[in-house]
């Protein structure tokens, strides 16, 4: 098995304990729930980098990355519903957007196509884990408010933190639905019935 196949299983076997951290209240937890999502993004680049320039891109890894990528916004979007800090409908609409992607793949790897990711896939995943680890941070500054933390600084940091979630929200919602439409326009000769 290659390395990048090794990093990409890593990165599947590590969600469970990604969403069950979550949920926890310490603020270690809090802070192991940010590190360990930051390493298993920063995992998913480098998994790829290193099948690229190794030569090592298989079609086994082609269909576990994005079955890995999928598992992670799982484990992170719906906790992060449970705890109150993300809206239902968004947490829809992404989760959605991957069922939909997903079940394409499916239906493409059938018919011997096998579909990458597209550029507006990629940009939507890297606004996507930004706005996540925000949302993280987000929950680690919390953790210290409710511990007496305060003061103008603390409402500056609070602030500057809100403020790049609100705008990575908007980037999450227009990305995820743009990147749906590449997707179906790019391949739609396969779900209109016309493949080969």
């Amino acid at each position: 098995m290659t390395t990048p196949n090794k990093i990409t299983i890593a990165r599947i076997a590590v969600t469970p304990v990604l969403a069950w951290l979550i949920y926890q209240d310490g603020l270690t937890e809090r802070w192991s729930s940010f590190l360990l999502f930051v390493a298993a993004a920063i995992s998913d680049v480098v998994d790829g980098n290193l099948a690229r320039t190794r030569g090592e891109i298989t079609r086994f890894g082609q269909l576990l990355d994005p079955i890995a990528d999928k598992l992670l916004v799982l484990v992170t979007f719906v906790p992060l519903y449970g705890i109150g800090l993300l809206p239902l409908w968004l947490v829809i609409l992404v989760l959605s957007r991957e069922a939909i992607i997903t079940a394409f793949r499916r239906f493409a790897s059938n018919r011997g196509v096998v579909i990458a990711a597209s550029g507006w896939g990629k940009s939507k995943a890297m606004v996507q884990n930004w706005f996540i680890g925000s949302v993280l941070v987000l929950r680690i500054n919390l953790g210290y408010v409710e511990r007496g933390a305060g003061g103008p600084w603390w409402d500056h940091w609070m602030g500057y933190t809100r403020a790049v979630i609100e705008v990575g929200f908007w980037f999450v919602v227009v990305l995820t639905v743009l990147s749906l439409i590449d997707y179906l326009h790019a391949h739609r000769r396969l779900w209109l019935g016309r493949a080969g």
